[in-house]
This record gives C-alpha cells, structure tokens and sequence, in this order.
C-alpha cells in the first residue's frame, strides 16, 4: 500500500484513540472497531506511533496501543514580565 493511500486510515486510528483516550487497544481489538486487516493497521500504528501520537505498551508478545496526550508548552510570562516592567 502507497504511504498516502494510509492517510485516511491515519486518521481514522488518531480520531478512535482522541475519542477515547484512556482506550487501550491491541491490534486484533482495532481490527475489529475499524473493519480492517491487521496486514494494513500494522503499518499505521507504527506509524503513528513513531509520531508519537500512539504509545505502544507491550506485555510479553501481545502489543497494546493507548492515546499518547501531545506535549503542549504555554507562554505562561507575559510581555511585561520579559520586559522587566
């Protein structure tokens, strides 16, 4: 499969685990909520979690995925703060 016919699939993962984002999820449980093979998931999830958008959680040889919050920084010190006022 061609890296951007995976786009929508990508998408598809991403807004599953935003939806639920203390899901955890193995590949045959995501095979079954998306209706999609395995042979094709397993290069998103990779994917996504190279991204960092997915965490994957092993134990032992069964691959768990879960929604990895993105790291936000906020400017918490304001202009005048900077400016020594």
């Amino acid at each position: 499969m061609v890296k951007d016919d995976l786009l929508p699939l990508r998408a598809e993962c991403t807004m599953l685990f935003q939806s639920n984002p203390y899901m955890v999820e193995s590949i045959d449980g995501l095979e079954q909520r998306l209706g999609r093979k395995k042979e094709v998931l397993v290069p998103v999830l990779e994917l996504l979690v190279k991204q960092g958008i997915l965490q994957l959680l092993e134990d032992e040889s069964l691959p768990l995925y879960r929604y990895q919050e993105p790291f936000v920084v906020t400017e918490l010190e304001s202009k005048s703060n900077l400016e020594g006022t």
